[in-house]
């Protein structure tokens, strides 16, 4: 496979797209075949054909003639290609797997990628820290991990920006994220103006929610509909006011950074969103979330329901992903202590102990 793509990139270019690939047998031998195309609007690789007569009119015996239609071709929707490259990672990824030797390594070492790969760590992730740990000649994991899942917590120090957006689908708890967050803020510094904003007129008992805390907390609550709403919310709040936005479950990849643009709020520079996961989606769910919510404010992770997940390798390959830093862990149903900003304690302790934020230092206290 190797060779192939290094064919392909020498004949057509860095430009060309991989169609399709297959493994077949010719005269006893197993090659590998991929198709590739380029796209030269200038050139075009096939020649047009010339326009094709108009079919003949045909004459409905209980009606008017009838002209027959020719119909274009359609485009290949953007899920067709993303399955094709996920296709073609994944065999490219089986090619270099045995190259992977595990034998090279410290025993602890060895052990502890078996344990990630059994957590739900996915082979490129693997193969990431493979190569790390073998560059770098470490004699311990958690360097090559803490460079891959990058910590940065959820606190005004870290976060100096004035609005904060948690994004994410419908059900994972952004809303319960939001309110914690925003309570935290109250609580911490109660002279500082909390703004909480619904953005997602469609569900009725998230607005509810929010104004209802809004109402028994001291918040501030706000309603956006559109650019001129936020546009005043954001441009109204003082330099010391912690503004909180509440948005929609989006479809469609890429829809969130068109709702951005829409809303007039991409590329500002006091505003930041949080993309808001929980670990109990599938992988493939998970990565079509991302390519969802992917927008230019994201930065940053909140994992959300840890305490009903069985295992935590979701946290790395979407850290390996993204290239989005973990700011917050979030877990129980309480609003108050749910949610703490994260560190590389905590997600170690999660993803190697199964601890949740919290329990080992509840441990240590009663030991």
């Amino acid at each position: 496979m190797a060779t192939v793509l290094s064919q392909v990139r020498q004949e057509l270019g860095s430009e060309a797209v991989i169609l399709g690939n297959q493994t077949v047998r010719e005269n006893g031998h197993c090659l590998c075949e991929v198709m590739a195309a380029l796209e030269q609007p200038e050139k075009p690789l096939v020649q047009p054909q010339k326009q094709a007569e108009p079919a003949p009119a045909r004459k409905n015996a209980n009606g008017p003639a009838r002209q027959a239609a020719t119909v274009a071709p359609s485009s290949p929707a953007p899920a067709d290609w993303t399955r094709e490259w996920d296709e073609i990672k994944g065999h490219m990824l089986a090619l270099l797997r045995p190259r992977m030797d595990f034998g090279i390594l410290a025993p602890r070492q060895r052990l502890a990628l078996e344990y990630l790969e059994r957590e739900g760590v996915d082979e490129a992730s693997i193969l990431a820290l493979f190569r790390s740990i073998v560059d770098g000649g470490e004699d311990k994991v958690i360097p090559a991990l803490s460079r891959m899942v990058r910590v940065k917590p959820l606190t005004a120090g870290q976060w100096p920006q004035t609005a904060h957006m948690f994004v994410g689908p419908s059900g994972v708890g952004k809303t319960t994220a939001l309110l914690r967050q925003a309570l935290a803020v109250r609580r911490e510094e109660s002279g500082r103006r909390v703004v909480v904003v619904n953005a997602d007129g469609d569900r009725g008992k998230g607005r509810l929610l929010l104004r209802h805390y809004a109402e028994l907390s001291g918040l501030t609550y706000a309603e956006a509909d559109g650019p001129e709403d936020f546009r005043r919310i954001l441009d109204g709040a003082a330099s010391g006011d912690a503004v909180f936005i509440d948005t929609p479950g989006l479809r469609g990849e890429g829809a969130m950074a068109g709702w951005c643009r829409e809303m007039g709020i991409a590329g500002r520079t006091d505003l930041c969103a949080h993309l808001v996961l929980s670990p109990l989606y599938a992988p493939a769910q998970t990565a079509h979330f991302w390519r969802i919510y992917a927008c230019e404010p994201l930065a940053s992770i909140i994992w959300t329901k840890l305490d009903e997940a069985c295992n935590y390798g979701c946290l790395v390959n979407m850290a390996h992903a993204a290239s989005l830093p973990i700011s917050a862990l979030a877990h129980g149903p309480e609003l108050t202590h749910g949610m703490t900003p994260a560190s590389g304690k905590a997600v170690w302790k999660l993803l190697f102990k199964h601890q949740l934020p919290g329990e080992y230092a509840d441990a240590a206290a009663g030991a």
